[in-house]
């Protein structure tokens, strides 16, 4: 395992590479993965090649964090603060089983009338055998009860979208086409899912979370930092709190956790 330092078209950033070949590269700004490259060398996220990564909009691309709004739900920014905000290296916990980096922002009750709350969120990657989990802790370090949304806003390398299928999120088992632009919240989705496509098997579980937003713009939507056709490149599935917002008591402790594992 190696982890090292470095700027990316003047972003600072960090990457640890694991025991087999993989690695995951994420941004200080916005605690933003970037890139995970399995053990096989194929990249597995798809980051727009257009989108600044250096701010000051959110980068389009990788796993955005989704705090403590999502879309335009509320009084805030679209998405919340936290993919735009600074986070902080943090120490790897003792004994982690897999290769782990650990990043750390904390907001305070000053900083905006319009989520006056105190409250520290930890960013965890972790570098398993077959896929990747990344795990999202809210600790609320205020004295009074907060209210939020999240989501891990996953950006995943599909080829040709038109070609993708998504199972897990339809009752029965059904099969979710793609064919179509798509932007949906499936409520009390359990999973697993399976994401079947011409550049990519992956499967999906997540805990913690209770919901599933499924997004792709089609061809028709005009988007200045997404490439001509590069809608068909990428299916965002994300592991989300949306339909019910998440409660949490001063001093307690919530975590979600999206893990993605590579399939034959």
């Amino acid at each position: 395992m190696t982890f090292e330092t470095l700027t990316i078209d003047g972003a600072p950033a960090v990457r640890l590479q694991g025991p087999h070949g993989d690695s995951v590269t994420a941004l200080l700004r916005g605690g933003q993965v970037i890139s995970w490259i399995d053990a096989s060398g194929t990249e597995r996220l798809y980051c727009s090649p257009l989108s600044p990564l250096a701010g000051p909009q959110a980068v389009r691309g990788g796993v955005p964090v989704i705090f403590p709004q999502f879309s335009g739900r509320g009084p805030l920014m679209r998405h919340g603060f936290a993919r735009t905000r600074d986070w902080a290296l943090a120490d790897t916990p003792a004994g982690a089983a897999h290769p782990t980096l650990v990043m750390r922002m904390e907001h305070s009750a000053a900083e905006t009338a319009l989520w006056a709350h105190d409250c520290v969120c930890t960013l965890a990657v972790a570098l398993e055998a077959a896929g990747l989990r990344i795990t999202l802790a809210v600790h609320n370090t205020g004295s009074s009860a907060l209210s939020f949304h999240a989501a891990l806003h996953t950006y995943l390398e599909v080829g040709d979208v038109t070609q993708a299928t998504l199972t897990g999120v339809l009752p029965q088992g059904e099969v979710l086409s793609l064919a179509e632009p798509i932007d949906h919240l499936f409520e009390s989705v359990p999973g697993p899912f399976a994401l079947r496509s011409p550049a990519s098997a992956l499967d999906m579980a997540h805990e913690g979370f209770t919901d599933a937003v499924v997004w792709n713009p089609g061809p028709q939507a005009v988007i200045a930092d997404l490439p001509a056709g590069g809608y068909a490149r990428f299916l965002c599935v994300e592991a989300a709190s949306v339909g019910v917002p998440v409660q949490l008591a001063p001093g307690a402790h919530w975590q979600g956790c999206q893990y993605l594992v590579t399939a034959a």
